[in-house]
């Protein structure tokens, strides 16, 4: 059976006022949600980065520190350096 979308009421503002259009990943889709709003925008922007700061916390607590630690100091030192730069 095809996935049912689900629709949202339709939205409203007056005219001349911007519409504001931000994408998010939500269940791993990504959807484009509008505001009229400027202030609710950006507390809908600053919510969602404080939600992938947060799950980014916990996305490294099962690795092994001292393997982690090993690999980051070979990739150190196989990588060549960056040449200077002149201006």
């Amino acid at each position: 059976m095809a996935e049912q979308i689900e629709q949202a009421a339709p939205l409203s503002s007056a005219f001349g006022q911007p519409l504001i259009g931000i994408p998010f990943a939500e269940n791993g889709h990504e959807v484009i949600r509008y505001f009229i709003d400027e202030a609710a925008a950006d507390a809908a922007v600053h919510e969602q980065a404080i939600q992938q700061a947060v799950s980014l916390a916990g996305s490294w607590g099962d690795l092994d520190w001292d393997e982690m630690e090993a690999a980051l100091e070979r990739i150190r030192h196989e990588s060549p350096p960056t040449p200077p730069i002149t201006l």
